[in-house]
């Protein structure tokens, strides 16, 4: 596989938008040719193996690269944006929270990217949109692009109440702001409708694996009309997670054959 493309990027603002959610503006020269990006797209933030942000990686192989979805570009400045969740695991902060919340303007980051993620699909009768704080940049930006009729529901698990923020969509979508209850469980409380639905969710690895078994053996929701995928893993690095991402992926997929 050929090399990320690699840029650098100056930080020009670190504006904390929610409780567990900071925002990152990015700048500079290597974004003047930064491609135009559709919802689901992502970079990877590249630190050494202490944790510190790379501004000169020479080789991505001893580097820890932590992906995050873009939240909007603007080639016209050019500005990336990042928002990034905050929040710690056991204790422990990763290299990357730690960064969003001690950034300053001015301080220079390596990204690798973009890359892309599954879109939705094209025919569907209603959307199903599911995720946690991890998952909110591309909810929200799949819920923008969504035709003015569509209907249908978008489930976001928050860890405040004050984490919930406005958000562009069509007035047929329900946007649901958890923050009481584990995101399987509420997604088995919709009011399922008729007709093909379109699903998108990303969220914790093993509530993933629930919901990805609620949806094809309860729901019965064909695999073309899923995309599903695990941004963390309780416990895990990165690394670590996108090991067992795999894995676990190989394994299901052989349950579809």
């Amino acid at each position: 596989m050929p090399k990320p493309q690699l840029r650098q990027a100056v930080v020009t603002q670190s504006v904390r938008i929610a409780p567990t959610m900071q925002r990152i503006y990015l700048s500079g020269d290597d974004l003047l040719n930064f491609p135009v990006v559709k919802a689901g797209a992502y970079v990877k933030l590249l630190f050494d193996l202490n944790g510190n942000p790379l501004q000169h990686p020479t080789d991505t192989d001893q580097v820890a690269m932590r992906t995050y979805t873009v939240a909007q570009f603007d080639a016209a400045k050019p500005e990336l944006v990042l928002d990034m969740v905050v929040h710690s695991d056991g204790g422990k902060t990763g290299p990357a929270s730690a960064w969003a919340t001690s950034t300053q303007p001015g301080d220079i980051i390596t990204i690798a990217g973009p890359g892309s993620s599954k879109g939705l699909s094209e025919q569907y009768d209603w959307v199903l949109l599911a995720g946690d704080m991890t998952a909110l940049p591309s909810i929200r930006n799949h819920l923008a692009e969504l035709p003015q009729q569509t209907k249908g529901y978008a489930v976001i698990q928050i860890e405040d109440a004050k984490d919930a923020v406005a958000l562009k969509k069509p007035e047929g979508v329900t946007v649901i702001w958890e923050y009481e209850h584990p995101l399987p469980v509420r997604l088995a409380q919709l009011a399922w409708h008729e007709g093909i639905p379109n699903v998108w969710v990303a969220c914790e690895f093993s509530d993933m694996r629930e919901i990805r078994a609620w949806l094809k053996d309860e729901k019965a929701v064909a695999h073309e009309n899923i995309y599903i995928s695990s941004y963390w893993k309780k416990g895990r690095s990165e690394d670590q997670h996108k090991i067992e991402k795999r894995r676990d992926n190989e394994a299901f997929i052989k349950t579809l054959a």
